[in-house]
């Protein structure tokens, strides 16, 4: 029998491996569909494997299903092997999803331990959110390469059409991709047929994206360095521009660009209306991270300049696909300048040598997605940008936009509609619930969040059969539906209820000094019953909210960098009624230390006559040692006060004790005993009037039973201001 139960489990063990090797192979194969239900088989009897984890939630992205793919890297980023770049995709998937208030508490996390030009930008980029979506309306936008099952991208005008770059569909494959290699294509302006183009220069490697003179007799093409070939990793092998002339309606590769290197990337090459400026992309050292934008100019003897990094563009990620307009603009995508999220298309005005300060240009040019290649003649009245919004991401488009005309008629009243999203159990209408409306077809029309008073007004909405929904704190509402007929009113209000059986905590971190809201404080929240802990990052309104299970004991502490953090509030929802009750509130004090600041631990408490350190004091002591790290430089005076009750000699005595006790404690979590001066005072200072005689309440003795820190010295502490 023995035998028998070890020879099951090794069978288990083998299952479960085999489980996980094929979801691998089918991964390394880009077979995601395929790999998705093998993780998550494996995963149900593994879920602590952080690889098998992350491949799923990178599998459910590349699908498309964002929210899946959400759902999964909200595990990701808590487990330990979990790195920055992890939080960075899910902060990316977030705003996908449109779930911003996520996104920016996610981007603060991420900004804690990836501070620099990417994070800050990423904030910026968040808080830019309503700024760049504001002309979504503006531009009508369509998919103009949807018949084709594979990338379609990086199109240039060539005379009736364009010149776009596609993947093959030959024999020839990438050994990395599976996929055919790309080549040049030209098509009509329907994209109706894509028929190989400069085939006696293309390689038998990738090839594009590409840009052509005005006259179209010259070529510049992205391939592979040829030198590089050899490479077997792909991040080893190097792109390069190549060039070509027409010459009796036939290219004959000709080497015009020297400034190819194996060792490095070269690629995306952009020429201006005149033939004077190529611009292009590299990852050449010297730039300022990624790949940065350079650009050359034609000199007399018609070869080209040496690059110049046009720093006032560049950042610390990527700036590749450079376009140029007949007027000198120049377009280009970046995935370091704030946008939408992915690659967004920007422009930058072009005179001489000179570019100005770039400008995103916005929704819906730009998506959540990669949008990058962008061609217009008619400043940005209509034109083309490559996208990955419109399929899977792995699948490039070319879309085309252009601006709506306004119709011209009379003024006429229109339906408003008034969604409110309520409790289920109170009633109390529910604030920052993200309310969507959807058609028939289950397409997103409108996106939005309820104000403070739990409503949503939908102005100008088309009559129409429509679903309406909310989402919070991932539970969704009932569902109100819409009627076409239902417009013939000057006003459709419709209420949903939001069903969670659940507390929720609000609170509010303040600056202890003067009260004001205290942004960047890291609040956690530990379910002490479920042994269960989660936290959120406060905005500039110092808010924070969790949900709380009922019949609970609840721990919170606010805990900041260089400030004091607060005292541990405890909280419980054991005895509350959700019928009648929905929040809880609480206020998280933080304070900023000065040079010879006071500062009083309230809940320092001992046993009668003893000087031991009890769990709840050992937990005040650790906010002191937490702001002693924080400043290497502080000394502190930590001194005991007792109240009047007793002899001025044993109160003395007691509370010296008390101080070398919490002294003691401090030490031994390895603050240096040089940097504390322990001193018990008795009862010599009392904070009122109890003193010897005089007949005071139990909370009045209290006040004076206190232990304090002097900040005695602390040059690097913040200056007071006079």
């Amino acid at each position: 029998m023995k035998n028998l139960i070890i020879m099951l489990l090794c069978l288990s063990g083998i299952s479960l491996s085999a489980q996980k090797s094929q979801a691998d192979v089918k991964f390394k194969l880009y077979e995601y569909s395929e790999a998705i239900p093998l993780y998550v088989k494996y995963l149900e009897k593994s879920p602590g494997d952080y690889r098998a984890t992350k491949n799923l939630a990178i599998s459910y992205k590349l699908i498309n299903d964002i929210d899946d793919a959400i759902a999964v890297y909200r595990s990701v980023v808590t487990m330990k092997e979990s790195n920055t770049e992890d939080r960075y995709e899910f902060i990316q998937l977030l705003r996908v999803q449109g779930n911003i208030s996520e996104a920016r508490q996610n981007a603060l996390l991420y900004q804690e331990k990836n501070a620099g030009e990417k994070a800050s930008n990423l904030i910026k980029s968040i808080d830019m959110y309503d700024e760049l979506m504001i002309d979504k309306d503006k531009y009508e936008v369509t998919n103009k390469s949807v018949k084709y099952a594979k990338s379609v991208f990086a199109n240039i005008p060539f005379q009736n059409g364009f010149v776009v770059t596609a993947q093959g569909d030959g024999i020839d494959k990438s050994g990395w991709t599976g996929k055919g290699y790309t080549k040049l294509y030209s098509t009509d302006i329907n994209f109706s047929q894509l028929v190989p183009f400069a085939k006696e220069v293309m390689t038998s490697y990738n090839d594009g994206p590409a840009t052509l003179s005005g006259d179209g007799s010259t070529l510049y093409f992205t391939t592979i360095n040829k030198k590089s070939i050899l490479e077997q990793d792909v991040n080893t092998r190097k792109l390069q521009i190549s060039s070509a002339i027409l010459k009796d309606g036939k290219w004959i590769p000709v080497e015009w660009f020297k400034f190819n290197n194996s060792n490095y990337n070269v690629a995306h090459p952009a020429l201006r209306n005149d033939g004077n400026m190529l611009v292009f992309a590299s990852d050449k050292p010297g730039g300022t991270g990624g790949m940065d934008l350079y650009y050359c100019t034609k000199q007399n003897d018609n070869t080209w300049s040496e690059p110049m990094n046009i720093s006032a563009l560049n950042t610390s990620e990527n700036e590749i696909f450079p376009t140029f307009d007949n007027t000198g603009n120049l377009y280009f995508a970046s995935n370091g300048l704030p946008g939408l999220g992915g690659l967004d298309v920007f422009v930058t005005k072009n005179e001489g040598n000179t570019f100005g300060a770039p400008v995103n240009l916005k929704s819906p040019i730009n998506s959540s997605y990669d949008d990058f290649s962008l061609s217009t003649n008619n400043d940005l009245q209509s034109g083309y940008v490559s996208t990955n919004r419109f399929a899977t991401p792995e699948t490039d488009d070319v879309a085309f936009f252009s601006r709506k005309v306004k119709e011209v008629v009379k003024p006429m009243e229109h339906t408003i509609i008034k969604i409110t999203v309520l409790d289920k159990y109170t009633s109390i209408p529910l604030p920052y619930v993200s309310v969507s409306i959807k058609d028939n077809q289950n397409n997103l029309i409108y996106k939005c969040m309820t104000d403070p008073n739990g409503q949503v007004m939908v102005e100008e909405l088309p009559a129409d059969h429509y679903k309406v929904q909310g989402l919070l704190n991932d539970i969704t509402t009932t569902i109100a539906t819409i009627s076409k007929d239902e417009f013939s009113a000057p006003l459709i209000e419709k209420t949903i209820t939001h069903n969670d059986p659940r507390f929720t905590l609000s609170g509010i971190t303040i600056n202890t000094l003067n009260g004001p809201p205290v942004s960047g404080v890291t609040v956690t929240c530990e379910n002490i019953s479920l042994n269960r802990t989660s936290s959120i990052v406060t905005g500039e309104d110092g808010k924070f909210f969790f949900q709380m299970e009922q019949s609970g004991d609840f721990k919170v502490l606010g805990e900041k960098k260089g400030w004091l953090s607060s005292e541990a509030i405890y909280e419980t929802t054991k005895g509350l009624d959700r019928s009648k009750d929905l929040y809880v509130k609480i206020k998280l004090s933080m304070q900023q230390p000065t040079e010879k600041d006071v500062i009083r631990l309230d809940k320092i408490y001992y046993d009668y006559d003893k000087c031991d350190i009890k769990a709840r004091a050992a937990e005040e002591l650790n906010r002191l040692i937490r702001l002693m790290n924080d400043y290497p430089d502080m000394i502190i005076e930590l001194s005991s006060h007792t109240d009047s009750r007793g002899s001025n000699a044993y109160n003395a005595t007691l509370s010296q004790c008390r101080a070398d006790a919490a002294v003691d404690y401090i030490v031994g979590k390895g603050i240096s005993i040089s940097r504390i001066v322990p001193k018990g005072y008795g009862e010599s200072r009392l904070v009122n009037e109890c003193a010897d005689g005089v007949n005071c309440s139990e909370p009045k003795h209290q006040e004076n039973r206190r232990t304090e820190f002097n900040i005695l010295e602390c040059p690097s502490c913040p200056q007071v201001v006079k």
